[in-house]
């Protein structure tokens, strides 16, 4: 069964990084969003342990 949760608005773009290692979940990243247009929402499916603090960052210095 499929539940829609009111509020949560549906993502443009999914990039799924999951068993991928934090760097190259950016680069894939990057590639996807270079050209979307401001506002775009983003989903992110990462499993790296790392990717909580470098999204994050990666997004604050791009």
């Amino acid at each position: 069964m499929s539940t829609v949760n009111a509020g949560i608005p549906t993502p443009d773009i999914t990039v799924d990084g999951a068993g991928l290692l934090c760097v190259t979940l950016l680069l894939r990243l990057r590639k996807e969003i270079d050209s979307a247009e401001p506002g775009t929402i983003v989903h992110v499916i990462a499993t790296d342990l790392a990717a909580p603090l470098d999204l994050p960052a990666w997004c604050h210095m791009t």
